[in-house]
C-alpha cells in the first residue's frame, strides 16, 4: 500500500513539473490549422484542426461500453497547459426552414444564456453558432462556442468547443482558434441509413443474430463492450423535440435496478412473455418516460460456443406515451435468427 502511495505521489509531482515546464509555450491562439481534414462522427462531417489535435473516446464507466463513433467524437488539442476539446454529436433529428428558430429554442436549454448568429458553412450545409453571453473562466470545461449544423437531408449535428482553466485565462485567443476551426466544418461522405426494413444486430453469438423490422425514419448504432453489446434504434425526430430511442443490451449482466419503476403491462419479445417496467421523471418542465423489459435468451456458456448470450434488456426512452407505444411495436418484431453476415462470408 505504501509503495503504491509513493508511486502515485511521484506521478502527481511529475505531472505538476511537466505543466510548469510547458507553461511558457502554451498558447492555443498561436496554433495553425492542418491542411488535412479530420472526420467527425465517423465521416458525417469533416473539420480542420491543429496537428496537435488527437481523437479520444468519450469518458465512460469501466463497466460501460464506449460511445459509438457514429454518435459522438471528441478531439483534444493541447498547447502546454492549455487545452481545447471539440465535441461533436449526432442529434438524430431533422429540421426544416425553421432551423434558426429551433436553434434559438435549443440555446435556451443550455446551462448558460447564449447569443445565436448565423454561421457561414460551405453548401449544402447550414449553420448557426451559439456563444455564451457571460463566458465562464474557472470551470474544468468552459464553453467557447457551439455550432448547430444542418445537412442537405435536414439532419442536424452539434459541434461544441470547450477550454480548460489555463486556456480561459486568455479566452479571446482561444475563441479565435475555435472560430477558425468552426469555419472549416464541411459535409462528410457518410449518410444516415434511415430506410424502412429488417435490420440485423450482432448478438455476440458464433452463429446467430438478432433481427428487427424498422419503419422509415430510424437509425441504428452500436456500442461494443468487452463481453456485451448495446444497440440503439434512434428515431429521427423533429429538431427540438424529445429524443426517442429503443436500446437493446445483449449480454450476461442486464441492469436489475427497478427503483422508481412500476409494472406497465406484458409484452411478447423474442417470442416470449416479458414484463414491461416504466419510470416517469420530470425535469425543467419536460417529462421523460423510460421503459424496460428483460428477456432470458440462453444458458451461460463460453463465448465462442454459445448460441446466444444469457439475456436481452430492451429499454425505451421517449418524451410521450405515444412515442413509447410506437417503440413497443418495433420491439415486438425482435427475433433471433441465423446470422446473414456469416452467410455472406
Amino acid at each position: 500500500m505504501l509503495k503504491r502511495w509513493v508511486l502515485q505521489r511521484w506521478v502527481a509531482v511529475a505531472l505538476v513539473l511537466y505543466s510548469a515546464v510547458c507553461m511558457a509555450s502554451g498558447q492555443l491562439g498561436q496554433l495553425k490549422l492542418a491542411v488535412k481534414t479530420t472526420d467527425l462522427l465517423n465521416g458525417r462531417l469533416t473539420v480542420r484542426v491543429p496537428s496537435q489535435g488527437q481523437s479520444h473516446a468519450m469518458a465512460h464507466s469501466i463497466m460501460a461500453a464506449p460511445d459509438s463513433v457514429s454518435e459522438s467524437t471528441r478531439l483534444v488539442i493541447n498547447s502546454g497547459p492549455q487545452r481545447m476539446v471539440l465535441v461533436a454529436y449526432e442529434l438524430f433529428a431533422r429540421t426544416d426552414q425553421g432551423f434558426e428558430q429551433a436553434v434559438q429554442r435549443a440555446s435556451t436549454k443550455l446551462p448558460a444564456k447564449g447569443r445565436v448568429e448565423e454561421w457561414p458553412l460551405p453548401a449544402p450545409l447550414r449553420g448557426f453558432a451559439c456563444f455564451p453571453v457571460a463566458p465562464t473562466h474557472n470551470e474544468e470545461a468552459n464553453l467557447v462556442m457551439g455550432v448547430y449544423v444542418a445537412q442537405a437531408d435536414g439532419t442536424v449535428q452539434y459541434v461544441a468547443f470547450y477550454i480548460n482553466r489555463s486556456a480561459a485565462k486568455d479566452f479571446n485567443a482561444a475563441a479565435i482558434l475555435a472560430k477558425s476551426i468552426a469555419k472549416t466544418i464541411a459535409a462528410g461522405q457518410r449518410r444516415l441509413n434511415s430506410s424502412a426494413g429488417e435490420r440485423e444486430f450482432s448478438a455476440y453469438s458464433a452463429k446467430n443474430s438478432i433481427f428487427a423490422t424498422l419503419p422509415d425514419g430510424y437509425v441504428v448504432t452500436a456500442q461494443d463492450g468487452p463481453d456485451f453489446v448495446v444497440h440503439h434504434v434512434r428515431k429521427l425526430v423533429r429538431f427540438g423535440e424529445p429524443a426517442e430511442s429503443l436500446g437493446l443490451y445483449v449480454g450476461d449482466h442486464p441492469s436489475s435496478n427497478r427503483e422508481g419503476f412500476k409494472q406497465a403491462g406484458i409484452a411478447v419479445l423474442f417470442g416470449k412473455q416479458a414484463q414491461w417496467y416504466e419510470k416517469e421523471s420530470t425535469e425543467n418542465g419536460e417529462t421523460d418516460y423510460f421503459t424496460s423489459a428483460i428477456v432470458p435468451l440462453g444458458e451461460r456458456s463460453p463465448q465462442g460456443e454459445r448460441e446466444m448470450p444469457s439475456f436481452a434488456d430492451v429499454f425505451l426512452s421517449t418524451g410521450t406515451h405515444a412515442g413509447t407505444e410506437e417503440l413497443k411495436k418495433v420491439a415486438a418484431t425482435l427475433r433471433i435468427g441465423e446470422s446473414k453476415a456469416k452467410e455472406k462470408k
